[in-house]
């Protein structure tokens, strides 16, 4: 008997911190749900945010696609100007970017990246 499970909602919380935002993605990152990410992103570059943190301890799972998504996150960074941290995600999504060879490349930080009297992101749901 298979044990399949329906795949997690993708979700991004944003908070904003002055001109810094913070998304906290939450869910599967994959093929279905990148160009929402992708898009989100693109908007803020546009909007002239200072720094962005992309939270993944809510990932559940992230594929290929969702690599790229935050690759692209992070040529929108250098090309706009603007800083990028990245907050690590479960043993399971790190290990991605240990396999990519990406763990060192990307910015990375240990403490969440976030002033620490901020409130948390509060999920918006898929539609943007």
């Amino acid at each position: 008997m298979s044990t399949f499970s329906p795949a997690e909602p993708f979700e991004i919380g944003e908070a904003a911190y002055g001109d810094h935002i913070t998304l906290a993605l939450s869910g599967e990152l994959d093929i279905v749900s990148a160009a929402e990410l992708e898009s989100r992103l693109g908007r803020l570059s546009a909007d002239g945010i200072r720094g962005l943190t992309l939270d993944l301890s809510g990932l559940t799972f992230m594929d290929s696609t969702g690599l790229r998504a935050v690759l692209r996150a992070k040529e929108l960074a250098d090309s706009e100007g603007y800083e990028l941290s990245l907050v690590p995600g479960p043993p399971n999504i790190q290990r991605v970017f240990e396999l990519t060879a990406l763990v060192d490349v990307l910015p990375f930080e240990a403490a969440g990246g976030v002033p620490p009297d901020a409130p948390p992101a509060a999920p918006r749901g898929t539609g943007a």
